[in-house]
């Protein structure tokens, strides 16, 4: 296993704006199964508070 220290990251933030360009252009989409949304709710404090609740609720 690989150490990085800690004053490094393990990604830089050039690979993460490509990342997330890749993503916005929709190039990962050809590797997801149709059945995965496309389409997801817009993030708001009450979508939190569900999702909150939600995984509390798994807590064991």
């Amino acid at each position: 296993m690989t150490r990085v220290p800690k004053d490094e990251h393990p990604v830089s933030s050039r690979d993460a704006d490509a990342l997330y360009e890749l993503i916005q252009a929709g190039g990962l989409w050809r590797i997801a199964p149709e059945w995965v949304p496309r389409t997801y709710a817009e993030p708001t404090k009450e979508l939190a508070d569900r999702v909150r609740h939600g995984l509390r609720r798994l807590d064991v």
